[in-house]
């Protein structure tokens, strides 16, 4: 039996735990809390043996096996050392880091204690990523990659009203790119690896925060273009086309319904969660990585990840420490 600890309250968390359920050998242990009323009354919507309103208390409590971190972007290098370091097992959501060194910290941490760190990376565990890899060698030599994650944000109609919530406040290391652009950049390094070069333009809204963004990737024999936006919506899927046909995929975010269409118009599609929860597929293999199993590429590719973003945020400018008018 695992014994997991929650750090966070959102929708994010709703669907992880709705997951968790999927798992006979995951015992949810405790959740932490600033507020001891809010997380009781979280702690008994799920079922937590336990509330912690101190995270050094938490750290201590030897019957917590794992921490499934959800908080603010700024706050995940602090709560996830800590834990790593009390021999906790942790599960970060992404983006794990601004910056490559906070990211290589929690890895290395991680071997240090012994302990699996895993960045909650939903693109990188589906089954439709790897029916991703299996196809491309079917569409031929591939030329030109469209990922796209432009989603209008429901907090955007408030932001433009003067309320800045969480997903539009630089302090808390938001922003388009780190909310949304992180997902298109993990799948381009995960099936391709990392550009030779890249060049990258930002949108920016009042108080300093990217409104949306983005990014030309130069490979050798291809480029890959990548947008992102929490200020529009997109209606076209994203592509990889080859010299021999595309796949279109649905959501870089989750892969879900993946289309082969090869260039003599042959059409197939593929759906691919089979029923279950897409948050099931990277706590399985957290799962397995603390019963043993070696599963070195995740922590590779956020680290590249980290890396790009870094460089890519530095380009276009986007600097957390400007946060005028909040």
């Amino acid at each position: 039996m695992i014994n997991l600890a929650v750090i966070g309250r959102n929708f994010v968390v709703d669907e992880m735990l709705e997951a968790t359920r999927l798992f006979s050998e995951i015992n949810l242990c405790a959740i932490y809390s600033r507020n001891e009323d809010t997380g009781r009354a979280y702690a008994d919507k799920w079922g937590f043996d336990k509330v912690y309103t101190d995270l050094d208390m938490m750290a201590q409590d030897k019957d917590i096996d794992a921490v499934y971190i959800a908080s603010p972007n700024y706050a995940h290098e602090e709560q996830a050392v800590k834990m790593l370091k009390a021999g906790k097992h942790v599960l970060c959501e992404k983006p794990m880091h601004k910056s490559y060194e906070g990211a290589l910290n929690m890895v290395n941490t991680a071997k240090e204690k012994g302990v699996v760190f895993m960045e909650a990376m939903m693109s990188a565990h589906v089954p439709g990523t790897y029916k991703i890899m299996e196809l491309l060698p079917k569409i031929g030599k591939v030329r030109r990659v469209n990922l796209s994650f432009c989603q209008y944000s429901s907090r955007y109609d408030k932001f433009k009203n003067g309320i800045v919530e969480n997903a539009f406040d630089p302090t808390l290391w938001n922003g388009s790119f780190m909310d949304l652009g992180v997902y298109p950049v993990s799948l381009m390094l995960q099936l391709f690896g990392e550009p030779d070069d890249f060049i990258s333009k930002a949108v920016f809204l009042p108080h300093s925060i990217d409104g949306q963004g983005t990014m030309i990737c130069s490979y050798p024999d291809m480029t890959a273009t990548l947008m992102w936006s929490k200020i529009t919506q997109d209606a076209l899927p994203s592509e990889i086309q080859g010299e021999g046909g595309s796949i279109i995929i649905d959501k870089v975010s989750k892969p879900t319904e993946i289309t082969l269409v090869m260039r003599d118009t042959t059409r197939s599609v593929y759906e691919t969660l089979s029923g279950k929860p897409v948050m099931y597929y990277e706590l399985r293999d957290f799962l397995r990585q603390i019963v043993g199993k070696a599963m070195p590429e995740f922590n590779r590719n956020s680290l590249l990840e980290a890396a790009l973003m870094e460089k890519a945020r530095a380009q276009m400018g986007i600097n957390f420490s400007l946060t005028q008018g909040l």
